[in-house]
């Protein structure tokens, strides 16, 4: 591999893909001797790129603007078929992975947010749009801080703040996607409320939606974009007990189908965010089969809340190492959803 300027040969051991969420690129666990270090080498044919030259433009655009919630670029290099991208590691992995495994407390969901969002801000002051943000491409540093990654997609805006974008991930699509090329902020401002609604619901509740308009050959595109042009995907009144109302309005403000009607920058969301507070903030969620379960660990108490589909709830209190028992108030024959919450917030 060489470097733009022809002065030095860059190697580097491509060494175990360990991600292909894109569809015009392969992410690979690499080795670089020069560095002396395990590094992320992202691989993109230029193939599918609509101008390589643009893409190398942004990348040391990228890299002239150092920030602490973007992912850094060491350097770009390219040969005949492909640019690749050097990056460092991070083992955490990203906000995706973390979702494959748990879903993240309300306290997480806000923290994770707003380190976004800085990042966010920060491509926009440079004139980018994004136009891929999701869990995937939001790495946790070892420290557990979320990077902004993956500016494949990114372009520049206009002197009206406009850009153009043909290559569009279907998953994140925004109502305005579906009908047009020429986007503003308000496009990534969409994409991260889905991956706020994502770190709210669940990836497997969302993955349920989206496969609801089939798989593979028989995906219904036709009205899954209409039920996205209208609103209706994905759904905006579905979310766990514990999701504070003031949560769910940022959420469904970003998802608004009229880019005007969205927040206008990423500082106005994070602004919303750090207004969301509470005890609500601190229980683990999760689910199996039609039983859902609240647990939290406050001052070495634990508190344990399950709802069967039924309604039926039973609630349990151990302190330290002592006996776990029960709690009467939380164990009824039957409790609403705005019971439950109601519950939650009160414990």
């Amino acid at each position: 591999m060489f470097n733009p300027y022809n002065m030095a040969q860059i190697r580097f051991e491509l060494r175990e893909e360990i991600g292909r969420a894109g569809e015009n690129s392969q992410t690979y666990k690499s080795y670089d001797p020069q560095l002396d270090a395990v590094i992320v080498t992202k691989k993109v044919r230029k193939t599918d790129l609509n101008s390589p030259d643009n893409f190398i433009d942004e990348s040391r655009a990228l890299y002239a603007s150092a920030h602490p919630n973007v992912v850094q670029v060491y350097y770009a290099c390219q040969d005949d078929e492909h640019i690749y991208l050097a990056m460092p590691f991070y083992k955490m992995g990203s906000v995706g992975d973390f979702l494959h495994q748990k879903c993240p407390t309300v306290r997480e969901i806000i923290t994770i947010g707003c380190q976004v969002l800085s990042g966010l801000h920060n491509i926009h002051s440079k004139g980018l749009i994004h136009f891929d943000v999701k869990p995937d491409n939001i790495l946790l540093s070892d420290r557990g801080e979320a990077l902004l990654a993956d500016f494949g997609l990114a372009k520049e805006m206009n002197f009206i703040g406009i850009a153009a974008q043909d290559r569009l991930y279907n998953k994140m699509i925004p109502p305005e996607g579906t009908r047009s090329d020429q986007f503003s902020r308000a496009f990534d401002i969409y994409q991260f409320g889905l991956t706020l609604y994502r770190m709210c619901n669940g990836n497997t509740d969302y993955y349920r939606q989206y496969e609801a308009y089939g798989v593979g050959g028989a995906f219904d595109r036709l009205r899954f974009r209409n039920d996205v042009r209208n609103g209706n995907f994905p759904d905006r009144s579905l979310f766990p007990a514990h999701i504070p109302q003031r949560l769910r309005t940022i959420v469904r403000k970003c998802l608004e189908v009229d880019p005007a009607d969205r927040y206008r920058s990423a500082i106005d969301v994070a602004n919303a965010l750090s207004d969301v507070e509470g005890s609500i903030l601190d229980w683990h969620f999760s689910q199996v089969g039609d039983t859902k379960t609240w647990e939290k660990n406050e001052s070495g108490t634990l508190l344990e809340f399950r709802a069967a589909e039924s309604g039926a709830t039973e609630c349990f209190k151990t302190v330290g190492a002592g006996q776990r028992r029960r709690v009467t108030e939380g164990c009824k024959a039957r409790m609403t959803d705005r019971d439950i919450r109601t519950f939650l917030g009160a414990h």
